[in-house]
Order: C-alpha cells, then structure tokens, then sequence
C-alpha cells in the first residue's frame, strides 16, 4: 500500500465539518444570516465553542499524525457528552433521542483510531509507508560490515534514503538488531563508502529474499556523495512495485 489509510484523510474533513455545523445549525435554526458571524457566534454557548475547539485541535493533530491526538480524544468525548446532555435535558431544539444517537454515532466514528493499523501508524513514524521514498530494482555489489562480520552481498532495491541488501548467512541475519548501525559501501567503480542504520531484517519470507533493509545516515557523504551517485543511476531504472 502507498497511500496514507483512508480514514486519517476522512476523520479530519469530519471533524472540521462537524465543527462548522454549529454556527450553521445556528442560521437554519434561527435564520441568522451566515455572512453576520458575529450574531452567529454571540448565540454559541461556550460549551459549543469548547466542542468546536477539540474538534478543530482533533483534526489539526489527526492531519499532523501526532500522537496527542490520543490524549485529546477522551476529552473530545466528555466535552461533546457534556454539550449533547446540556442540550437533551434543557434544549428545546433536539429530543434526548436526537442527541444521544449522534453522539453514539460519533463515538462509533472514533473506534478506527484504535485499530492496530491506524494506532502503528500514528505512534511510530516508522509504520508510515505512504512516506517511503520511491525504490528502483537495481542490483549493486555491496560490501557490508561492523565489528562482528564483514560480507560481500548485493542490493535488491535502492532508494534516495536507503538500500534493501540480499543476505543469505542465516546466522548473520540473526545477529543482526534494529537500530544496529553498520558501514556500508557500494562497489560501483568509484565505491562510495556510507554509515547506515537497520530498520528491517527480513527472513524466510515467501515472496522476498532474506535481507536487512539499511537506512543511509543523512550525513555530508550521503549528501555530497550518494545522491548524485542515486540520481545518475536511476535516471533509466524501472520503479519497484
């Protein structure tokens, strides 16, 4: 999948939406002309513009993939629970039926920010695979190395930011840790000497061979070396899938 999960794009359209809808529940209920804001929010309680308010910071975090949407969420909840019972006991406007299901309505809205994907994704930027810089089928010899081992191998995919790295030790594959930082340097005429950091390891994969994929450390090889190198190489590359 290459594209951020529907839902992150629809629930702030929502909620911006539902925030809007009280000044305009304002002009349809009292017919008080859209363009006279100041009437229109004069006659908003301020519970209304509390509500208006997280709904608003709810979207703005939900858009920005911030973490804190999960903190705002509960008082979301309670504050549009605490509008909607004003507004059933005392209102005159809605019956306690009306309100009721749209706040269980939109309490239903919500489930889908705790759902494995969606909760991955917003917690570890890392999970965000719409973000993954485009990767080309090209087959370089690497050659790979710390202070435990030092291999020969050659790149699946390579990227601007990273490069897959086809590994067929199993037992190296099992020493190896996320975050573990390796020397890398790509064997291509002049063999560009890079750091990388391991944000993958694949192993007895169906449908891959087994591997770590290697993030490059954005340092001024990576820059001044790397992506002038990635750049003239991947003029004519075919894109992988």
């Amino acid at each position: 999948m290459k594209t951020k999960p529907f839902y992150l794009i629809l629930f702030p359209l929502l909620a911006i939406g539902l925030a809007l809808s009280f000044p305009v529940q304002i002009h349809l209920l009292y017919q008080v002309p859209l363009d006279d804001l100041s009437k229109l929010f004069s006659m908003l309680t301020p519970l209304n513009l509390l509500t208006m308010g997280c709904l608003i910071i709810a979207s703005a975090l939900t858009m920005t993939m911030s973490k804190w949407v999960y903190k705002v969420i509960p008082i979301l909840l309670f504050v549009l629970f605490t509008n909607n019972a004003i507004v059933g006991f005392y209102g005159t406007d809605y019956t306690m039926a009306q309100v009721a299901v749209s706040f269980i309505l939109f309490g239903l809205s919500l489930r889908p920010f705790y759902k494995a994907e969606i909760k991955a994704v917003i917690l570890n930027p890392r999970f965000r695979w719409w973000n993954t810089p485009t990767r080309y089928e090209m087959q370089k010899s690497l050659q790979i190395s710390s202070d435990l081992f030092d291999i020969y191998s050659e790149s699946l995919n390579i990227s601007s930011s990273g490069i897959f790295a086809k590994i067929k030790e199993k037992e190296l594959l099992a020493s190896i840790s996320l975050d573990d930082i390796i020397n890398l340097k790509i064997v291509d005429g002049s063999d560009i000497t890079l750091k990388a950091k391991v944000v993958r390891i694949n192993s007895g994969h169906k449908h891959q061979p087994d591997g770590f994929g290697l993030e490059i450390i954005k340092d001024e090889n990576h820059k001044n070396i790397y992506l002038p190198w990635f750049k003239e190489n991947t003029a004519e590359v075919q894109v992988t899938a």
